[in-house]
């Protein structure tokens, strides 16, 4: 009996029965986004500074398999992420639901919108631009 239950919810979501909500591929982004951060900063801790990088592929390189064993390359939304770092600061950037990239992501706190992009910094607040979870 526990195997066809099994087989059930297989095949549930293997149909792409389940569309997660923009809440849910949000939070999903903002705890991979937190992995970049771990990855970086246990980087910093044995090099002295975080790595410089000028995209998503050198940041891959320069943290797996060492720090994290596989680097998120997309949010939950199916959109690579934007990494940059110049040794002393580094910024995650997603794009949010729509995939564009803001001109301007200088404000901080919640966003308005999951279309807006959420970023992680090197700040001791891990997020400084995040989604609200409701």
């Amino acid at each position: 009996m526990k195997n066809i239950a099994a087989a059930a919810v297989l095949s549930f979501f293997a149909l792409g029965a389940y569309n997660p909500t923009d809440a849910e591929r949000a939070r999903w982004t903002m705890f991979d986004m937190r992995s970049w951060k771990t990855a970086f900063d246990a980087y910093k801790s044995d090099h002295g500074q975080y790595p410089s990088v000028n995209s998503l592929e050198q940041a891959r390189l320069a943290v797996e398999p060492l720090y994290i064993k596989r680097a998120p390359m997309t949010d939950a939304w199916g959109n690579s992420y934007r990494i940059e770092s110049d040794g002393k600061s580094f910024r995650v950037v997603s794009a949010g639901a729509d995939g564009i990239f803001q001109a301007d992501t200088s404000a901080r706190g919640v966003l308005q919108s999951f279309n807006d992009d959420a970023v992680i910094n090197e700040s001791g607040k891990w997020l400084f631009r995040y989604w609200e979870m409701k």
